[in-house]
């Protein structure tokens, strides 16, 4: 148990959660209703478990509610240490949803390839006799670089080409293959990202269109936060574009 989070069994799952979230810095006693009850649908609890005491989950879901207790802080900085050991496939999958959207310094110890390729895009691979390797790409792109690296060097070695002209070959090979996976998934990544906030872009709007009763200040308030999503729509544009256009001049 890597969280080492004791809950009061006697609390109510909404009421846990809307604690959480209002102890944190910067949040209002008004979001937090909200917020505990996107949380709580993002981590695939069901609306009739919110009101469950916590005491009466399930082993899985209070590992749910012990991890969703840490995010609710919007922490900048996560360790993770073989997180796949011991949560439920229902919290694995939510976690990694939380993970594709986070914006804070991800710290992840895995043996478990899917998981890292998922979620991590650099790599310190500890090749054992105290040497480590810094790798920027997924784990899946390594073990394919590794491969790579192994049939050039059978190849070269087969042709009797000069060393040092192998060692600067292999090292310009490695830097272009490496730049590649990067720029490629950071252009996935940031699809992904932008496909999510046009979801929660088309969310808000909706909610707009039915809450025109709700007062001038409600409204307000979610076309600011309308507004602040689609610039950081524009943004994230931008940076896939520049992101595209290297990858285009890399590969021709």
């Amino acid at each position: 148990d890597q969280l080492g989070i004791t809950i009061d069994g006697n609390k109510h799952v909404l009421d846990f959660v809307r604690e959480r979230v209002e102890a944190r810095d910067g949040s209002s006693m008004a979001e937090a209703p909200q917020e505990a009850m996107r949380l709580l649908k993002q981590f695939q609890f069901e609306r009739h478990r919110w009101n469950e005491r916590v005491s009466h989950l399930s082993g899985g879901e209070k590992r749910r509610l012990q991890l969703l207790s840490v995010l609710t802080k919007r922490p900048n900085f996560l360790v993770l240490d073989e997180p796949t050991n011991d949560i439920d496939l229902d919290t694995l999958s939510a976690l990694e949803e939380y993970l594709a959207s986070y914006n804070g310094v991800l710290v992840v110890v895995s043996h478990d390839r899917f998981f890292t390729d998922k979620v991590t895009d650099h790599l310190f691979v500890f090749e054992g006799d105290g040497v480590v390797k810094d790798y920027t790409g997924s784990l899946s792109d390594y073990a394919e670089c590794l491969v790579e690296m192994e049939q050039q060097q059978n190849s070269l070695s087969s042709a009797n080409n000069n060393n040092n002209n192998y060692k600067e070959d292999k090292n310009a090979r490695m830097e272009r293959t490496n730049n590649l996976k990067k720029w490629k998934k950071e252009t996935i990544k940031l699809e992904r990202q932008m496909e999510k906030l046009k979801g929660q872009v088309d969310v808000l709007e909706k909610e707009i269109e039915s809450s025109s009763d709700e007062g001038w200040t409600y409204l307000a308030d979610l076309t600011d936060k309308v507004n602040a999503i689609k610039e950081d729509i524009d943004e994230k544009e931008l940076q896939w574009l520049e992101i595209a256009e290297q990858l285009e001049m890399a590969e021709s």
